[in-house]
């Protein structure tokens, strides 16, 4: 398969994105997907059928950046349809609630616990798509890859929580060594799952250039040759001859990489779902409050506006706030 609008041909083909990068409440979450397919395919076009790019089409799961598709009334149950498909065509079933997803995701729930607001995991999956669905789209698309010789190797998600992200920033005093500390396992669980050649298009970790060092730390004794490094794009191989791996961290990469904009897609249903868990657990407990996305702006509204219940809640605030 090959980077949409590239000249390379590779018979694997995976992508890395986050979602929640930026807000000071709610996890972090990276999330990847690995495919392998005939030199030269372009999953988008050859999916066509059942599988939209550009535009929601009612009987089409979209793959996009996340931001297009999680937009307007219905963002979620459309992003909710792209992830839960795709997960169903790898696993062959539909999630039954977010706690078991989360555990077969390999998040740590004995962690989550901790904080309160997260009491809720139990809720049913899916939370606005059609079960009926999301088995039928499934099904065609399963079958339509298998018809062009397209195969789903692995979904890798890491959800990196407000007490662990605040962690990240100690350890490192840098924002963006923290994000690729949180990339780097889903990067090496895709990298363990890519078959001989390949290409891993990762979404740009903030304004980042350089990456050679990173990948040398994160897979020792193997091979890392610097192929470029600008603004746009870094790119890097990783291995020898005939197994070498390419990795470009790019800007927009969900734009340019199938399995980028699927992961994008999984990065963010994934975040939604855990902020959706905190908001119903928080506006139960203060009537009247009003739900947040958890940026900037409106996470310190949605702070200034617990204030006077804080003490009451007994909240443990270093798990609540992001330090940066």
């Amino acid at each position: 398969m090959a980077w949409a609008g590239s000249v390379q041909v590779m018979n694997c083909l995976a992508g890395i994105d986050e979602a929640g990068l930026g807000p000071i409440l709610g996890p972090m979450v990276v999330a990847g997907c690995a495919f392998t397919g005939p030199d030269g395919a372009d999953p988008w076009a050859l999916l066509e059928e059942y599988v939209g790019r550009t535009r929601h089409q009612k009987d089409k799961v979209r793959v996009a950046d996340s931001k297009k598709v999680h937009q307007g009334p219905h963002g979620l149950r459309r992003i909710e349809e792209t992830a839960l498909c795709f997960w169903a065509v790898l696993h062959g079933e539909v999630p039954t609630d977010v706690a078991s997803w989360l555990q077969r995701l390999g998040v740590d729930l004995d962690q989550l616990a901790k904080c309160p607001w997260y009491e809720g995991l139990a809720q049913k999956l899916p939370l606005h798509a059609d079960r009926q669905w999301l088995e039928l789209h499934a099904e065609l698309v399963r079958r339509s890859m298998a018809s062009v010789g397209i195969a789903m190797r692995t979904i890798a998600v890491r959800a990196v929580d407000v007490e662990e992200w605040n962690l990240l920033i100690a350890e490192t005093d840098n924002k963006s060594r923290a994000h690729f500390r949180a990339y780097a396992s889903v990067l090496a669980r895709l990298l363990d799952a890519m078959p001989g050649r390949g290409h891993l298009v990762a979404d740009r970790c903030g304004g980042r250039m350089h990456y050679a060092r990173d990948l040398k730390e994160l897979r020792p004794g193997v091979a890392v040759a610097t192929v470029h490094e600008a603004t746009a794009s870094s790119s890097y191989r990783l291995g020898r001859e005939p197994d070498v791996v390419t990795v470009t961290f790019a800007e927009k990469g969900d734009d340019r990489s199938f399995p980028t904009a699927l992961a994008s897609c999984f990065a963010k249903y994934v975040r939604e779902l855990m902020v959706h868990v905190m908001n119903d657990w928080f506006c139960s407990k203060v009537p009247g409050l009003q739900r947040t996305a958890g940026y900037y702006v409106d996470g310190h509204r949605f702070l200034q506006d617990l204030a006077p219940h804080m003490n009451a809640l007994d909240l443990p605030t270093q798990r609540l706030v992001r330090v940066r």
